[in-house]
């Protein structure tokens, strides 16, 4: 679904018909997320109650489905925009993509009845939206002109005069609609001059003829880029020697109207030199000489240009004096620019028209060139590195096995001297094969020359991840895991300790947990994978993987957790006891198990203190995403004291960017907090977005406490079909996990529905056994009297 304002305002493939509520999504999805009483006052200022108003257009809105996301104080859109398309596609550089969506003036016919603000806002959008149309218009058409295409340029040189929603055409593009229509008896010829005469404007006798065609493979984009630069704006071309820098200069002077200056490092501003017709004495005299608005000249190496020279071009990027000025240099910018061309090697798409000429060369120029023009296959990348000789090789190799070279890690790797990899890396750059940095130009031939010999590749790997830092070592012991030996365990398991540690920061426990789980078990390694497989509620493995470790204070707060979370709520509390006084983190940890405990037994002022103690231990020591789970609980216990939930869990709502594990941890007890407040409606919508990122964060024992809260839903409303499905679905992802409060209640409230005596007699001999009498008494007080007196009896027999 997507909102069409392009030529009018509809709801794509909707009969949507109302007019203000469109209008105000339409604001939404061009300025963003909104206060509400923004919106309100804007919309709607005369009404007796603005806020109202907006409410009840916001509620009209909803048949469209979810098209806005709201609370008491902002609206955000959630539908996409055509307008917002358009100028995307534009400020991103994608021309045709921007005018093919560009369909007519922003919100045409829309006008009547709007207040002043409301209709001002409206009315500089459709121009500004339109004038960035005649821009994107004119740029096509430019490029048309170049590709010796006229009666291209002539058609969107005509729509971009006339462009649905701009204001009337500026004086200074008059010129640049005249010179693209390609003929003086076109018809809008005469409205050109009419328009030059009263503006004061001088056009050519004639319209600019058709450029003769230019022989470059590939860089069509970056030519067209280039000719469209305008008067008095600099653009400049990087990148490594041999990536085509001078033959895309070449290329724009074929096009007429360019002088190549080649940089010369001589007497003071030798480059600009030729531009002049007497000797530059000065900074100011250059920068008199590039005042000339039809002057567009290329420097061709930065690098090699004097000082004077750098300084008068420097000087003249920040004056825009008037030349349109291109310079080419190997690194980026030392100057500020209008436009920045990095070059890269070829596109496959750019190199199609040449079968095979981007597998065997990478798209780089100048592999490309030896292929196109013949070169026998000793000039192929496999056959060139051999000649380069056996060093150059290997460190060509190495490099290519790196997403982000590391020079020292490489020469570590491969057991050489810093002198043999400066030799090396110079001469690989020098055949244009690397940058200086290390950086491959030809990845595509150089992966599948690693493929080829997948054997030494791991090799190169297993040496890699000897020498790297532990910031960068784990994605190369993870490509060499078949070669480790005895001396790389210790390694090893620091560096998937580091990189798993990472990921939990990040908020993604199971990666973290699949990390741990092929590194060498080290204590370190099976604590870590013990707290990340807490967090995907698998305490069950988690005291598995402990029971062998060596005892220490964080060890035992971690079994103490699994124990909580298994519902063996009285032997974890009596491991507290045991634990010393340590840091912030395992403290944190304690806070959060006791915090756990009164919420299980209904305590709630005691809940809170506990989970508000951990949440600032977390803080203390970084650990952000279990501060962030202390917060949510402490939340909940807030509601259950009497808070409101929005109030209560506003902070950790207006919380952007959080992971699904997290979210769903969110979603699951602001559902409580709902339901708590007789809002049980609403409150469904969260526990079924929480079930749905519970799975995607692979949480077993979350996804089925949220299945058992759709159970519940629908057990209470009578549909005892999709209870028991429900029901029988979140027994199936406890198994294993060990919860036993959680398979207790789950199968109470299965047999209740399924009318089982034995069975909930048996959940009930369960929940008792690991000390969950708060639990007992809630279902007994759920529960007529038949089944109250088999929880009197269970107990019994427990």
């Amino acid at each position: 679904m997507k909102l069409l304002t392009l030529g009018g305002l509809s709801i794509e493939g909707a009969p949507y018909r109302r007019e203000k509520p469109l209008l105000l999504l339409a604001y939404l999805c061009l300025e963003g997320t909104q206060p509400r009483k923004h919106l309100a006052e804007l919309f709607w200022p005369d009404a007796a109650n603005p806020m109202n108003s907006l409410a009840q257009n916001l509620i009209r809105l909803r048949p469209l489905g979810d098209v806005v996301s709201e609370n008491d104080r902002w609206v955000e859109p959630l539908i996409c925009c055509d307008a917002a398309d358009f100028r995307t596609h534009h400020r991103a550089g994608r021309i045709q993509d921007a005018v093919d969506s560009y369909r007519g003036a922003f919100l045409h016919g829309v006008v009547g009845g709007l207040n002043p603000d409301l209709e001002e806002w409206l009315l500089d959008t459709r121009a500004a939206l339109g004038a960035e149309a005649r821009a994107a218009w004119l740029t096509v058409a430019e490029h048309h002109h170049a590709s010796g295409d006229p009666a291209g340029a002539a058609h969107h040189a005509e729509l971009a005069y006339a462009a649905p929603g701009a204001d009337p055409i500026d004086p200074e593009d008059i010129p640049r609609v005249w010179r693209l229509l390609g003929r003086t008896d076109h018809p809008l010829a005469v409205t050109l001059r009419r328009e030059a005469a009263e503006f004061g404007v001088t056009l050519p006798t004639a319209p600019e003829p058709i450029p003769a065609p230019v022989s470059i493979v590939g860089r069509t984009a970056e030519l067209a880029q280039l000719r469209a630069l305008p008067p008095g704006q600099v653009a400049w071309i990087s990148g490594p020697p041999g990536i085509g820098k001078s033959a895309l200069l070449r290329a724009l002077a074929a096009g007429g109207g360019w002088r190549i200056l080649p940089g010369v490092d001589g007497l003071p501003l030798g480059t600009l030199e030729p531009l002049a017709t007497h000797p530059l004495s000065s900074t100011a005299d250059a920068i008199s000489t590039l005042r000339d608005t039809r002057l567009h000249i290329a420097i061709d190496g930065w690098e090699d240009c004097d000082d004077t020279t750098r300084s008068a071009l420097t000087l003249a990027a920040r004056q825009h004096p008037g030349a349109t000025i291109v310079i080419t240099a190997r690194q980026p910018p030392a100057l500020p620019v209008t436009q920045h061309l990095p070059l890269h090697p070829l596109s496959e798409q750019e190199l199609d028209v040449h079968p095979g000429a981007h597998a065997a060369t990478g798209g780089h120029p100048t592999l490309l060139s030896a292929f196109l023009s013949g070169t026998p296959a000793d000039r192929t990348l496999d056959a060139h590195l051999t000649l380069l000789g056996d060093t150059p090789r290997r460190v060509f190799l190495a490099l290519a096995a790196q997403d982000t070279p590391h020079l020292n890690a490489t020469r570590a790797a491969l057991g050489i001297g810093a002198a043999d990899l400066a030799h090396a890396l110079d001469r690989l750059t020098r055949e244009g094969l690397t940058t200086p940095e290390g950086h491959i130009r030809a990845t595509t031939p150089a992966r599948d020359l690693l493929d080829v010999h997948p054997l030494d590749t791991s090799l190169v790997h297993l040496h890699l991840a000897r020498a790297y830092p532990k910031e960068g070592a784990w994605r190369y012991w993870l490509k060499a895991k078949d070669l480790w030996e005895g001396q790389d365990e210790a390694k090893c398991a620091v560096d998937a300790h580091w990189y798993a540690d990472q990921e939990m920061k990040r908020g993604y426990p199971a990666r973290a947990a699949r990390t741990l789980e092929v590194a060498p078990q080290t204590d370190a390694v099976k604590l870590l994978r013990g707290w990340a497989l807490l967090e995907l509620g698998e305490a069950n493995r988690v005291c598995e993987i402990l029971q062998d470790a060596m005892g220490s204070d964080e060890q035992a707060v971690c079994w103490a957790t699994a124990l909580m979370r298994q519902g063996n709520k009285l032997q974890a509390l009596a491991i507290l006891p045991t634990v010393g006084q340590g840091h912030h983190l395992i403290q944190a940890h304690i806070d959060m198990i006791k915090g756990q405990e009164a919420r299980y037994s209904h305590i709630w002022t005691t809940a809170a203190s506990c989970f508000r103690i951990a949440a600032h231990r977390y803080a203390l020591t970084g650990a952000h995403w279990p501060q962030f789970n202390a917060k949510i609980q402490l939340a909940l216990a807030q509601v259950h004291l009497g808070i409101r939930p929005e109030v209560a869990f506003d902070s950790v709502l207006q919380k952007k960017d959080v992971p699904a594990a997290y979210q769903a941890i969110l979603w699951n007890n602001y559902f409580h907090a709902l339901n708590l407040c007789g809002r049980s409606a609403e409150a469904k919508d969260f526990i079924i977005l929480a079930c749905q990122a519970f799975e995607q964060a692979e949480n077993c024992i979350g996804h089925a406490t949220a299945l058992n809260n759709l159970a519940v839903i629908d057990h209470i409303a009578g549909r005892l079909d999709s209870a028991a499905e429900y029901y029988r679905k979140a027994l199936i992802r406890c198994e294993n996990s060990g919860d036993l409060r959680l398979f207790g209640a789950i199968a109470c409230n299965l047999s209740e529905l399924d009318m089982s005596e034995g069975e909930f007699r048996s959940a009930i001999a369960i929940l008792g056994d690991s000390g969950h009498e708060d639990l007992i008494r809630t279902i007994k007080l759920n529960l007529g009297e038949r089944w109250q007196s088999q929880i009197d009896h269970s107990t019994l027999l427990a």
